[in-house]
């Protein structure tokens, strides 16, 4: 005997209720001084492109495409002793309240090889014991800001290859992520987020959010999972500036997820 559909339709918006009371729940566990001094800004998202019109807080996406867009300066990433076998463009527009403009331009790396040492540790990342030989992906971002005359990159290596004792260089099979965020002045270092503030950790989707510290203050955090409870946090007490700074990371790491 098939059921009514009344009663298909009952079971359906059942699972839809306990999907979104469940869900509810589920913020991620970041820093407790960032929890205090911040508020939680739930993340719209407009439209079902590859850059999607994301908006939360006084911040805005207001366009984006599977291209760059033309700006002033050039900032390589790579080296002239870098393989690269594929790759993907993407861009995307970003404003606030206060008129502040940024303009995004993201490149999407797979199968990548470089052969110029420590270059690009010492020229991007900040990251003096460490060496790129190999990644499976690299995710880059390059930021203009109207209130900024020098870029801002965003870079995402997985998997990262780290020096051990004696100068040699093995595979880092424990933390499989690693993202800076910089000027090549300022280094705010992306951690991600795994666990929830229950403590549980999801087994399908082991990446919830991403969460940004310099030093050892964290400065702002976005949640990337649950897709349809997307949350960010910046600190009160920071600059306009980076502030917005910040919120344009946070939206770069959200089209990273998505």
């Amino acid at each position: 005997m098939k059921p009514s559909f009344n009663i298909v339709l009952l079971i359906i918006c059942l699972q839809l209720a306990f999907t979104h009371s469940s869900s509810a729940q589920k913020m991620i566990k970041i820093d407790e001084q960032l929890k205090e001094n911040s508020q939680s800004m739930i993340v719209k998202r407009k439209g079902i492109r590859v850059i999607g019109k994301y908006e939360f807080g006084s911040y805005k996406v207001i366009s984006g495409k599977s291209d760059w867009e033309k700006v002033s300066t050039r900032s390589p990433l790579f080296g002239d002793h870098t393989s690269i076998k594929s790759s993907s463009k993407m861009s995307f527009f970003f404003v606030n309240n206060e008129r502040d403009t940024c303009i995004a331009n993201i490149r999407v790396v797979k199968n990548i090889e470089t052969d110029d040492g420590n270059w690009f540790s010492r020229t991007f990342l900040n990251w003096d014991d460490s060496e790129v030989k190999k990644g499976e992906g690299v995710f880059e971002t390059v930021f203009t800001f109207s209130a900024d005359t020098i870029p801002w990159r965003l870079t995402v290596v997985y998997p990262v290859a780290i020096e051990v004792q004696d100068g040699n260089i093995k595979m880092d099979t424990i933390t499989n992520f690693r993202g800076m965020l910089t000027d090549t002045n300022t280094f705010i270092e992306i951690k991600k987020v795994t666990v929830r503030e229950d403590g549980k950790s999801p087994l399908f989707n082991p990446v919830l959010g991403y969460e940004f510290w310099q030093d050892s203050k964290s400065l702002a955090a976005v949640q990337v999972w649950p897709a349809n409870r997307s949350r960010v946090w910046i600190r009160n007490d920071l600059d306009p500036s980076l502030k917005f700074i910040l919120a344009s990371g946070a939206v770069a790491m959200l089209i990273k997820t998505f």
